[in-house]
């Protein structure tokens, strides 16, 4: 089968499209399933109120993404941003933390999938069939719709993401009606109860940060999407907007359905969830709660796949890794080289974490590590680079210091601390070894990035004409 397509299919997606690449790598219903209880630990019932935070900390990262996704399109997203506004050194080190940080979504969804998968069949249906029967399954199933387009990627993905909304929004709005455990009420957005008050509020806002990671994968499919200036960044703002208030939304219906002072309860329990579920639904609920994590998992595997394949494909077009990873399908035009590298990846990956440890949480739990401390770590560098980037340009694009830098510094700075608090005190085995191999991958891409070729970086022909070609050369070369 020749592969000889060189461009990814133009104007392949609209707004739409773009929105369910961003939500589906954000994946709101598993964060709300998996995260509050986390988040209770540090805050008791006061999750809602980490939440508000959070949103607000992920908009002041979102702020430096959209700038550059105003300027510059490109599959490569961060590599290309932190290319133009460092060096070839930086902007490879991104694109090599950026595809592994997509990629590893895609065997840790696997696991959780098939774990959740074995579970509903046994639940609903009373049939016994292994995990890693439905994992198989589903990953083939990722491998095909990936490399038949972003289309059928998109449109997959924005179904998923509406039924397991509903789903989810459904039990909510049940338990605010009934008023949880004790009434409806304001305190759960006080610091109050909170475990340390501000001092909780904030160290469970960190964790909800991770809630909002992917938000902005559409900046991958950028070259794909049509009025792409556009329709990025809106695609970004809705992703954040609308998952914020979902986000919520749902925490507040937990925080009162365990009861404004059960916040130990919440902080222990497994699925809390599911558990309301079962209490103010029915069991018929619960699993259906079950199922909306299960269409979750798949949905990250699906957009957080499409987003690594195109960033892997950008950087072996411009020939900074093997060129062949930047090959295309010669019938749909995607990167059909660098999505069977991805499979073969989590293939090895989905069987030494299922096998030899649980698939869910544990298995899962050491991969997304892995993930997360690559992805803060380029939310700082973006953030960084676009300020970088705005005191270079000399007239800054028109955009004022308090507009154009201060969202920034913050969002460098609010993704800094978890990105620390990750690593001290350093977790115990297996995570610390997790821990450390992400570290040593990320030294090899610096290094790599050293002796790289330096190429400009390809973009999308319309962009002249929003950027000066002069000014963006010579600020690379600077």
């Amino acid at each position: 089968m020749a592969e000889t397509s060189t461009q990814l299919k133009d104007g392949s997606i609209s707004f739409w499209g773009a929105l369910a690449i961003s939500f589906g790598n954000m994946a709101p219903a598993a964060s709300v399933i998996f995260l509050p209880q986390a988040i209770a630990q540090f805050t008791g019932t006061r999750v809602p109120l980490a939440f508000v935070f959070a949103m607000v900390g992920a908009f002041f990262t979102a702020s430096s993404i959209i700038y550059f996704a105003r300027r510059f399109a490109s599959a490569g997203a961060a590599y290309t941003f932190n290319r133009i506004a460092f060096n070839k050194v930086i902007g490879f080190s991104s694109g090599w933390m950026l595809f592994l940080a997509y990629g590893l979504n895609f065997p840790a969804n696997m696991l959780v999938f098939g774990y959740f998968a074995s579970g509903f069949f046994s639940q609903v249906f009373g049939l016994t069939i292994s995990w890693l029967v439905f994992a198989a399954a589903a990953m083939l199933l990722v491998v095909f719709m990936v490399i038949r387009g972003i289309k059928t990627s998109a449109r997959v993905d924005l179904v998923l993401l509406v039924v397991e909304s509903v789903i989810i929004f459904v039990l909510a709005v049940v338990i605010v009606i009934h008023g949880g455990a004790h009434g409806n009420t304001m305190e759960v957005f006080s610091t109050k109860g909170s475990h340390n008050g501000w001092v909780g509020i904030l160290f469970g806002m960190l964790y909800g940060v991770g809630a909002f990671s992917g938000f902005e994968a559409s900046a991958t499919v950028a070259e794909e999407t049509r009025n792409r200036y556009r329709n990025i960044p809106l695609s970004i703002i809705v992703t954040l907007t609308i998952g914020g208030l979902f986000y919520i939304l749902v925490a507040y219906a937990i925080a009162i359905g365990y009861g404004i002072g059960n916040g130990h309860a919440l902080a222990v329990a497994n699925l809390p969830l599911s558990l309301l579920a079962d209490h103010y639904v029915g069991s018929w609920m619960g699993a259906a709660v079950n199922l909306a994590g299960m269409i979750s998992a798949f949905g990250i595997a699906l957009a957080s796949s499409n987003a690594s394949a195109r960033v892997m494909y950008a950087m072996g077009r411009e020939g900074v890794i093997y060129s062949w990873i930047g090959r295309l399908h010669k019938k749909y035009a995607t990167p059909s080289y660098a999505t069977w590298l991805i499979f073969s990846v989590s293939v090895v990956l989905v069987l030494v974490f299922g096998l030899f440890m649980r698939p869910y949480p544990n298995g899962f739990s050491a991969i997304a590590a892995g993930a997360d401390l690559l992805g803060l770590s380029l939310y700082i560098l973006i953030n960084i680079g676009w300020i970088r980037l705005w005191m270079r340009e000399r007239n800054h694009f028109h955009i004022g210091f308090i507009r154009g830098v201060i969202p920034s510094v913050l969002g460098a700075i609010i993704m800094f601390i978890p990105l620390v608090a990750s690593v001290v005190p350093m977790p115990a085995w297996p995570l610390n070894l997790v821990i450390y191999v992400t570290i040593a991958y990320a030294l090899v891409g610096i290094i790599i990035g050293w002796r790289a070729k330096d190429v400009p970086p390809m973009l999308k022909e319309d962009v002249v004409g929003t950027i000066p070609v002069a000014s963006t050369e010579q600020s690379m070369h600077k």
